[in-house]
């Protein structure tokens, strides 16, 4: 079965990450769209005002759990779809920026940011991709970054994670195919969102929360393997990391200040 986008008719949509940016304009916007959404993070009383706030075309519900507790998530996952009908479409948002000094890098700073980036997503898929793949129908998104594409400074624990997440999609979207369930990375450049204020350098042709829903949105109505925006930024960001390494980097830490002495 060749695999498509799926629609509200095909079950419901479960966002993560939900409580906040990315993940709760999302919400708002499949919401309006006419999908019955429920969203995910830790934090019940974030989702639930963010619930109870929503409006109009659509429903958003609240289910909280903690992503890097993968009996946690099955649970979840289970309890969804025996509440809701079946998961149709999952956007895999969940993630955390923490900043990495070269100079003196935490251990758990990196392990933390492993934990849910990683292996927060992988729970999450070792839950819905046996369901989706028996049913032979599904939409599996994951949120990646722009920093995926090569090295940022600070970014070392946020970039490698996010460069895992972009192979892990591309070997879902070869595997899935054959049973119908259409897999996709979004890959969006700086986003007005708390996670931005640790990050020191220049954020050029940053976008809102809102608007980067509207760009994830259009693109999950397509069969696309990556939605990427704003594309004025990550397009030219993609032909930089083309360079040679020793051009590339070069001009990275030239364009970020990291070509600076140290103090």
């Amino acid at each position: 079965m060749t695999p498509r986008a799926m629609k509200p008719s095909d079950g419901v949509a479960w966002v993560t990450g939900g409580s906040s940016g990315i993940g709760a304009a999302l919400a708002k916007r499949l919401a309006g769209q006419g999908w019955t959404v429920v969203i995910s993070a830790r934090s019940a009383d974030k989702l639930e005002t963010i619930a109870a706030g929503h409006s109009g075309k659509g429903h958003i519900i609240a289910h909280a759990v903690d992503l890097t507790d993968a009996k946690g998530v099955e649970d979840a996952v289970k309890a969804i779809e025996a509440a809701h009908g079946p998961i149709g479409l999952a956007v895999l948002n969940a993630g955390i920026y923490l900043s990495i000094n070269a100079e003196n890098p935490s251990f758990e700073d990196y392990k933390k940011t492993f934990d849910v980036n990683l292996s927060g997503t992988a729970a999450c898929l070792c839950a819905l991709t046996p369901r989706m793949s028996a049913r032979r129908t599904g939409q599996i998104a994951i949120v990646s970054s722009a920093t995926s594409f090569g090295g940022m400074p600070t970014s070392s624990a946020y970039g490698a994670s996010k460069a895992a997440l972009v192979n892990m999609a591309a070997c879902l979207r070869i595997e899935l195919h054959r049973y119908g369930v259409l897999c996709q990375v979004i890959t969006p450049g700086f986003v007005e969102t708390p996670a931005q204020d640790d990050n020191a350098f220049p954020k050029p042709f940053m976008v809102s929360a809102e608007t980067a829903a509207k760009r994830i949105a259009s693109g999950l109505r397509s069969k696309r393997f990556e939605i990427t925006f704003p594309r004025r930024f990550t397009w030219a960001l993609k032909a930089i990391y083309a360079l040679p390494y020793g051009w590339s980097l070069g001009l990275v830490r030239k364009q970020t200040g990291w070509d600076k002495p140290a103090n």
